[in-house]
């Protein structure tokens, strides 16, 4: 199978893969696909792929893609939920794109509860949605929030973030929960762009969230 780099992943993908460093092991959680993993190897960003997917046929289209590409050897595709059976190996770069917070605060508090998660390890996440809530989790649990990008792809925007665990709790004020401390500190590309979307839905939200009403009667310090 032959892939061009140029074709392979979406702009949201592309954010993701930004982040990831450079490292011996990637891990994606599931991949769905496996193109993320695929470029990983690709461009030697990685050494070797563990690819992740809760339900058998997204794994085994992985697995079928990844062959396809001649990186069979390269990567291991595992039908899991999350991070259950993997080893993790503090080289290894966890990635976690396509889904809620939720269901990323949930594997990662799995996977720390069993001890795979290793002081100096990063992980790259993109949650779809409950961003304060995750980055809640992250702070309180001793994930260093590294960097944040903001892409923008067919009118959604996304939010990529690369986290190190440390194992030191810290906080995070209620607009650093909400809108991103990296975000707000290095105004990265589509910084006014995104923060005119997000003032919206906290204009939405503040009716029933004290927090949101704060944090706009502040707008003009963030901005």
């Amino acid at each position: 199978m032959s892939i061009e780099k140029n074709e392979l992943l979406s702009r949201r993908l592309l954010k993701v893969y930004s982040l990831i460093p450079s490292c011996e092991t990637v891990v994606d959680v599931g991949s769905d696909h496996g193109k993320l993993g695929a470029f990983c190897l690709m461009t030697e960003k990685c050494r070797n792929l563990i690819a992740t997917d809760i339900h058998e046929q997204p794994a085994q289209r992985t697995r079928l893609f990844l062959e396809g590409a001649g990186f069979g050897q390269k990567a291991q595709v595992l039908h899991t939920d999350g991070l259950k059976g993997v080893d993790l190996s503090k080289d290894a770069t966890v990635v976690i794109a396509g889904m809620g917070g939720l269901e990323m605060i949930k594997i990662l508090s799995s996977a720390k509860d069993e001890g795979k998660i290793l002081p100096g390890m990063y992980m790259v996440l993109q949650p779809q949605r409950s961003f304060e809530v995750l980055r809640a989790y992250l702070c309180e649990s001793g994930f260093s929030i590294e960097e944040e990008a903001i892409e923008l792809e067919k009118g959604h925007f996304y939010v990529a973030m690369r986290v190190m665990y440390k194992g030191k709790p810290y906080a995070l004020s209620d607009a650093q929960l909400f809108l991103g401390p990296y975000i707000l500190e290095k105004k990265p590309d589509l910084f006014s762009e995104y923060m005119e979307h997000e003032k919206k839905l906290l204009e939405k939200r503040a009716l029933g969230d004290p927090r949101c009403r704060e944090i706009l009667l502040n707008w003009e310090k963030w901005i």
